[in-house]
């Protein structure tokens, strides 16, 4: 709770910087901070050691300053050319979800959000038990609501995908000249590991997977662990730091921290 707390605290400020860039920037800030946040994970003795050295914000920028490409597996280049198409090529993305506090808040609500801002529905996939510090699905909506506080294309999302309700007009962030928003909407994933078999999820998740034309998979777990050489029927994003040297060097004869961004188009 503390870490998601003090993530929600720096949000506004993020995502008014990341306003400010141009379309192609934005996007590369984006998957640039999904990258650094992803190294808050309680499951790696390296990363609680960081813990212990400093606050979470602090190391956020450290990570953040770190981001050299090209990395280890850099397909960003690919993934830009199909988001900046002129005709928007989804309508819907599943994005799933890893840890808690910074990972969420300052990686993938600003990336869900520049999916609806492109006017993409999104469904934010969690887990549905505790696992380490993963998010879950019951928690997230309460996330949702309080950085909805500082964003209008946020709120609106939420409210159209039944997160929160339509109390929060003329809360800062109002964006009066938009029109109406497509849908934030959260679904569990029927698990309580840090890894995920798509052959055995939710009826919720299948359902919502369905209609979906981008998966997104972030942390170690999800996209390292068990989907790395998985194949999907719609495009597939894998984004992850590696925070464990041995898999480091036995996956990609890598080092700690190397970044993932692996991307698989259909076609």
């Amino acid at each position: 709770r503390r870490e998601n707390e003090a993530s929600l605290a720096v949000l506004p400020d993020l995502l008014m910087e990341l306003d400010s860039m141009d379309e192609e920037d934005r996007l590369l800030a984006l998957i640039e901070g999904v990258l650094a946040a992803n190294i808050f994970d309680w499951g790696s003795k390296a990363c609680v050691d960081l813990y212990n050295q400093g606050t979470i914000i602090e190391i956020y920028r450290m990570s953040r300053k770190k981001m050299q490409r090209p990395w280890r597996i850099d397909d960003f280049d690919t993934f830009k050319s199909r988001m900046l198409k002129k005709d928007q090529p989804y309508k819907r993305a599943l994005i799933s979800v890893d840890n808690a506090g910074a990972d969420v808040v300052l990686g993938m609500l600003p990336l869900a959000r520049e999916f609806l801002r492109r006017g993409v529905e999104v469904v934010l996939v969690a887990n549905s038990l505790p696992a380490l510090n993963d998010i879950t699905a019951n928690e997230l909506p309460e996330i949702v609501a309080e950085a909805a506080k500082h964003c209008g294309i946020l709120r609106k999302a939420a409210e159209a995908g039944g997160l929160i309700v339509d109390a929060m007009a003329g809360i800062q962030g109002d964006t009066k000249d938009e029109p109406a928003s497509v849908p934030l909407m959260v679904v569990e994933n029927g698990c309580g590991s840090p890894c995920i078999d798509f052959r055995q999820v939710s009826s919720e998740l299948a359902a919502a997977a369905k209609d979906a034309d981008l998966l997104i998979l972030e942390g170690m777990g999800r996209s390292l662990h068990t989907n790395l050489n998985a194949r999907f029927k719609c495009d597939a994003l894998k984004l992850a730091m590696v925070k464990n040297q041995r898999l480091a060097e036995k996956l990609f004869n890598g080092n700690i921290y190397d970044c993932i961004c692996k991307f698989e188009p259909v076609s």
